[in-house]
This record gives structure tokens, sequence and C-alpha cells, in this order.
């Protein structure tokens, strides 16, 4: 996906570029969560409670990042695509 994106940044009208390729750093941020939260919450021996909760925080902040704001982004690149190619903004 990062090198799709980075792909249509050419085609991408003034402005929705630099979104997009914001969204591009958003992906690996976020992603990277991911894996940051399960080798945390690797320990010594067997895992304990608080390793275990440790893990599913971090899953939960990677989910909302990785989904939320990443579908608000692309929510902003659809509107400013649909404004640069004559739409009104009361949709």
């Amino acid at each position: 996906m990062f090198v799709e994106l980075g792909k249509s940044l050419d085609r991408q009208p003034e402005g929705v570029a630099a979104t997009v390729g914001r969204l591009r750093l958003l992906l690996i941020a976020t992603w990277g969560v991911y894996p940051v939260s399960y080798i945390l919450g690797m320990g010594e021996g067997m895992a304990s409670a608080e390793q275990f909760v440790g893990v599913q925080v971090g899953y939960t902040i990677a989910d909302v990042l990785a989904k939320c704001v990443f579908g608000l982004t692309i929510l902003k690149i659809a509107r400013m695509k649909s404004m640069a190619e004559g739409m009104k903004d009361d949709h």
C-alpha cells in the first residue's frame, strides 16, 4: 500500500499530494505500533497479567490510529479531490 500510494502522488491534484504523502507516513507509524507492542509484551518466562494488558492496550492504540485516523484522512482526501473536480462543499 505504501508503494502504491507513492505511485499515485503524480496523479493527485495540488494539495492532495501532500496529504497522501502524510498518509504514507501515518501508515508506517501506525502499523509499526503492532510489532512494538508485541515485542514489549514479551518477557522472560511466563507472561504476566500486566504484560498481557500492556500488549492489548498497545494493540488498541494501534487499532484506533491505524483505522480511525487513516479512515478520516482518506475522507479528507476524497473531499479535497471532489472539490478539485468542481463539486460543491455542501456534502
